[in-house]
């Protein structure tokens, strides 16, 4: 899949564990669970009025693994 093909991925999981540490400091009481719903990416050459979700893809990356990432991330 282009998603794979291009790591989106990788990038989107990177893009929301600097979000998770911006907003652990920065907002009260932030908890992931909550706070963040996920991340959309949106192919516009897929899209088509014909062919509704064409095009759209979304994920939220599992709390365990950003809480992991988090905890490796202050290790070093």
């Amino acid at each position: 899949s282009t998603m794979q093909h291009h790591q989106y991925f990788l990038q989107f999981t990177l893009y929301t564990l600097a979000l998770h540490r911006y907003l652990t400091v920065s907002l009260p009481d932030y908890d992931y669970a909550t706070h963040f719903g996920g991340v959309y990416y949106l192919f516009l050459r897929g899209m088509h009025p014909e062919h509704p979700g064409n095009g759209v893809y979304f994920h939220r990356p599992e709390a365990d693994l950003i809480a992991t990432l988090t905890e490796r991330w202050s290790a070093s």
